[in-house]
């Protein structure tokens, strides 16, 4: 098997990937001005566009040459090396413990190709530290092999043994059809929306000195202007958007999830998907922090949900990095659950603790009604008296709010901690003593007022929240937490 022992470069077809990628980045950058020259003055557009197109397509080509030619990446002494840069040289160095996870991915290009692009996560970092863009197949699984047999010689006290790639994978879960459409139905579409409303507006503050410039945009923003929105020109656009968010959101959910499988052997989970673009990732249990599972209503009603792995390294804000495996039973959770912690607080209490219910008056006056009272105060001057009408929201999130307070619960075991909170659909989440790194207990002025205080217990992989308990009580825990984290001897990754 190959050892990785001489610098090599990237696969030859990573000149393509790498071309494109480039292409992607630098044409999402210059767009809006190619629009303004478009449709700008008229003379000679074809020229420019000849000489500004060519120029740009022969500035990436050299760029994606040099830097392909000039990255080689190596093994050596328990080091990844990776070379690269030609007048600026630049080496990174990756201790090979520190490495997280090794991902593979196999776009169309990659699959004709027999290739496979290479992502390696290390501790520390919220993105790959290094991704090679396309490297042969057999040397891919040889690399990764090479990498994750380090990585568990580390967790294992640094033996040189070499260990034997596993074949006796436990299948956990693989998403059929049904499954998926089902999860496709029933995913949020509202967050959708908001994605796309949010792409939509950042999209038009580009182009928006070039309307006037663009017959077609220019006419539109006139009939806009003119048009009479009444209630059922507001309805019918309403539910013109409703359905494109939904077939986008159901696309979306389908690409995401397709052929979902999760293995696992005496290592780790080997999660496998993907339809355009196949996916493989291997994650080892040692380097999960959290596990948390959740599900919106309709998911809740149909017995679906979404359980994530809190891993090392990775920031909650990044939400492509989020490793979330589809849950279509009860089973797959326990199973999985049963890899990172023996067993749940909640089975070992049934009655757990609540918080307290000044979380429903502080969120109700201190956060929802000054929104509430600022909106309402500029929709005036847009709807007369009739803004009044968004303070009725104050009283549902009353309700909103004290539904969560009577729901949320969280229980201490020995084992761990664990909280479930729930208003219309659930959110679960469980840490283990042994992942925690830090902990922190803060009090705001009414909290503090009130003797109550907001825990913290801070992981690789994230933070566990405990809001509005009792002072005194997350005094206790902090310090049983800080007990079980230095009396083990059990490494937290």
């Amino acid at each position: 098997m190959k050892t990785f022992d001489q610098p090599q470069r990237q696969s030859a077809f990573a000149v393509f990937m790498m071309f494109f990628h480039i292409f992607r980045v630098v044409v999402g950058q210059v767009w809006p001005a190619a629009i303004g020259l478009f449709f700008g003055k008229k003379e000679n557009i074809g020229m420019k566009f000849l000489i500004i197109g060519g120029g740009l397509v022969v500035f990436i080509l050299i760029k994606t040459l040099l830097d392909y030619w000039f990255m080689k990446f190596s093994i050596h002494q328990g080091q990844l090396l990776v070379r690269k840069g030609l007048f600026t040289k630049k080496t990174v160095t990756i201790p090979l413990e520190r490495i997280q996870a090794v991902h593979l991915e196999q776009s169309l290009l990659h699959t004709l190709t027999r290739t496979y692009k290479v992502l390696i996560d290390t501790a520390g970092t919220d993105e790959e530290e290094l991704k090679i863009y396309a490297i042969a197949a057999e040397d891919a699984t040889a690399l990764r092999y090479i990498l994750l047999n380090a990585m568990h010689r580390s967790v294992d006290g640094g033996s040189d043994k070499q260990t034997i790639p596993a074949t006796n994978y436990q299948l956990i879960s693989k998403l059929n059809i049904v499954g998926l459409l089902k999860l496709s139905l029933s995913a949020n579409h509202l967050e959708t929306m908001g994605i796309i409303a949010a792409f939509v507006i950042g999209k038009y503050e580009d182009i928006k000195p070039l309307i006037n410039k663009i017959p077609l945009l220019k006419q539109l923003q006139s009939y806009s202007d003119t048009m009479q929105f009444t209630w059922t020109v507001i309805t019918s656009l309403v539910i013109i958007s409703l359905l494109i968010t939904m077939v986008i959101s159901i696309v979306r959910t389908f690409l995401r999830f397709y052929d979902y499988t999760v293995r696992k052997d005496e290592k780790g989970f080997h999660i496998r998907w993907g339809l355009v673009q196949i996916k493989q990732k291997i994650i080892p249990f040692n380097k999960i922090q959290m596990l948390s599972w959740r599900s919106n209503f309709i998911r809740r009603l149909i017995g679906l949900g979404l359980l994530s792995l809190k891993v090392a390294g990775q920031k909650e804000e990044k939400v492509k990095l989020r490793l979330e495996l589809p849950i279509t039973s009860p089973e797959q959770v326990a199973t999985i659950i049963q890899t990172y912690q023996s067993s749940l607080p909640a089975q070992e209490d049934n009655q757990g603790y609540q918080i307290h219910h000044s979380y429903i008056f502080q969120r109700a006056f201190f956060i929802t009604l000054p929104f509430l009272l600022v909106l309402t105060t500029g929709a005036y001057f847009v709807w007369n008296w009739n803004a009044l009408l968004i303070l009725l929201w104050w009283p549902l999130s009353m309700l909103k709010n004290w539904w969560y307070w009577n729901n949320f619960r969280f229980w201490i075991a020995d084992t761990g901690v664990q909280r479930y909170a729930s208003t219309f659909g659930k959110n679960e989440i469980l840490l283990n003593w042994n992942n925690i790194q830090y902990v922190q207990l803060r009090q705001s002025l009414f909290q503090k007022k009130k003797g109550l205080a907001t825990l913290f217990l801070h992981t690789a992989g994230g933070r566990f929240e405990l809001p509005f308990i009792q002072y005194e009580q997350g005094l206790a825990i902090s310090n049983y937490a800080l007990y079980k984290t230095e009396s083990t001897q059990q490494n937290w990754m």
